[in-house]
């Protein structure tokens, strides 16, 4: 299976998890229904700028985007959920940052004194 046509079938699942058509893709990411259209048959491979829009419209990380197009190599293995929790980590204030590191530290510190 090619790079074009494996990331058309993932974005195919990605929309069909949240209940949304490729119209519903065009609208939330700013990006054409034609260019929404071409991406999924194959026709067109998304570049950085169409990764970032489908991304954010999926409010997921550039990266993951950027990995399922072939346009960055795969990961290397990371906890499931790893790139998502940095991604909304990013979108946090400065205060919520703070707590939240203050929370996985504490978090962290529980797990080892229970082993």
């Amino acid at each position: 299976m090619s790079t074009q046509q494996a990331f058309a079938d993932w974005l195919q699942q990605e929309l069909q998890n949240r209940g949304w058509n490729q119209a519903e893709l065009a609208r939330r990411s700013g990006i054409t229904t034609a260019q929404v259209s071409r991406v999924m048959t194959g026709e067109q491979h998304p570049g950085p700028e169409v990764g970032r829009k489908i991304a954010r419209a999926l409010r997921i990380p550039p990266e993951e985007v950027f990995r399922r197009a072939g346009l960055l190599p795969p990961a290397q293995k990371q906890p499931e959920g790893t790139e998502e929790l940095v991604y909304h980590y990013a979108c946090l204030s400065e205060d919520d940052r703070k707590r939240l590191l203050v929370i996985a530290r504490s978090l962290h510190e529980a797990s080892e004194e229970g082993q």
